[in-house]
């Protein structure tokens, strides 16, 4: 029963982590109207793919500390 308990708490976890970053990234997205992520992405502009991966590394700690 308690490892039931332990899948059920990695799955909200999970949810509550994956519901977050793309509540930021949109919020993130909304804020920079000058640029867009994705064309840029297919350009190959990588100072914003390291920007991106720098923001959801970020993100990703903040979240992880506020889910546990």
């Amino acid at each position: 029963m308690q490892l039931g308990n332990y899948l059920l708490s990695v799955l909200v976890s999970l949810a509550a982590g994956i519901v977050g970053f793309l509540l930021l990234y949109k919020i993130f997205d909304w804020l920079t109207p000058q640029l867009d992520f994705p064309d840029e992405l297919k350009k190959n502009n990588t100072s914003v793919a390291i920007f991106l991966a720098g923001l959801f590394i970020g993100l990703g700690l903040v979240i992880g500390s506020a889910v546990k």
